[in-house]
């Protein structure tokens, strides 16, 4: 399953921006209780693609399966808004990346909008695969916990 993704290159700064709407079978606030759980995604968001997270002061380093490691400073974390933003600072292979999980609940489901910049453009092909990759596997990880626990 591959879902739809919505791509947007700015030309004049060379960023691109994807966004997909994850259709979860889960309460939204389940859904915020997992992406506000900034310390766990490898145990509770993308769990075999993250194998590991450390905390650092406001970021947190988190390491992949292919054994990348990349330093995310937290940006903002709000309740309110159900909204996480991070940026990579260290040891992507992106000179700029800022990630954005916002939990959105209206009349036809419960979605996880995860939006991704980042530059140069040459790596939209990678970073398309890898989003959809990780997007399935949200949707998989997220939906399976909430139904264990009703």
């Amino acid at each position: 399953m591959t879902l739809p993704m919505q791509i947007d290159l700015n030309e004049a700064t060379g960023i691109t921006a994807m966004t997909v709407d994850i259709p979860v079978d889960a309460s939204a606030a389940f859904v915020w209780d997992v992406v506000r759980d900034i310390y766990a995604p490898h145990k509770r968001l993308i769990p075999g693609a993250a194998v590991a997270v450390d905390q650092a002061p406001d970021a947190r380093i988190v390491t992949f399966a292919d054994g990348m490691k990349a330093t995310e400073r937290i940006v903002e974390l709000d309740d309110d808004a159900r909204r996480l933003v991070y940026q990579a600072t260290e040891g992507a292979p992106l000179t700029h990346h800022l990630g954005t999980q916002v939990v959105r609940e209206d009349d036809t489901g419960v979605y996880l909008v995860w939006t991704t910049e980042f530059a140069p453009a040459s790596l939209q092909d990678w970073a398309t695969s890898l989003m959809n990759e990780l997007a399935e596997l949200m949707k998989k990880t997220i939906d399976a916990a909430y139904a264990s626990q009703l």
